[in-house]
């Protein structure tokens, strides 16, 4: 599959109007959406539900981070993090079934989200396993070690950056035996339009086939 970026809070960010139609033409995939999710859950939601519908997308990502997050620089906020379950119960009001996960930091048992919202909602977790910005502290399975209390394995992929990062940039293949260790089926690649090469590609294809990160 591929996700296309729809929103940024409540503005959108429009999809060039063929294109979603086009790429499932070529490629055969199933095509979704994400977007940023800031500080007003409700409408956010809403306006979520209308691009899916627009663009007649098959499942949607939220990114939800410090925005969601009981403790922040300023202390705890109640209000920040009863937005997990304001925007999950708004999202599901408008699409019961509709396949749905929650993007956000790589140790959820390190950041006090309402993780429970989401997972009672049907969201599975893609953690940011950003190695590429912070090393191993962000491999994919320290990622889904952190996500246990809350998330069954099944429901946990991680997300490998391959982004140029702030402390290097690894082949995508580096991420393949933290993959394995991790013991999850499934992951994403962000962003997929950067650095991904054939030979990356091909290196992560291979995986799959014999190691099993994916099917």
């Amino acid at each position: 599959w591929v996700a296309v970026f729809l929103h940024e809070g409540t503005t959108a960010d429009p999809v060039e109007a063929d294109w979603v139609r086009r790429f499932r033409l070529a490629s055969g995939l199933p095509v979704g959406g994400w977007g940023v999710l800031r500080t007003a859950p409700r409408l956010e939601a809403a306006l979520a539900q209308e691009l899916i519908g627009r663009y007649g997308l098959d499942f949607y990502i939220a990114d939800a981070e410090v925005e969601y997050e009981l403790s922040g620089v300023d202390g705890q906020d109640g209000r920040r993090y009863a937005r997990s379950r304001r925007f999950v119960q708004a999202f599901r009001e408008r699409a019961p079934t509709l396949p749905a996960g929650v993007s956000s930091y790589c140790r959820a048992d390190m950041h006090d989200i309402d993780w429970v919202a989401w997972r009672d909602g049907g969201f599975v977790f893609l953690p940011q396993a950003y190695a590429n910005d912070f090393g191993r502290a962000a491999a994919p399975n320290v990622c889904a070690r952190g996500a246990l209390p809350f998330f069954p394995l099944a429901s946990v992929h991680p997300t490998i950056g391959m982004y140029p990062g702030q402390l290097r940039s690894p082949a995508a293949a580096e991420y393949v035996p933290a993959l394995v260790r991790s013991g999850t089926t499934g992951f994403s690649v962000y962003l997929a339009e950067t650095r991904m090469t054939s030979e990356e590609w091909r290196a992560l294809g291979q995986a799959i086939a014999e190691r099993g990160i994916a099917r």
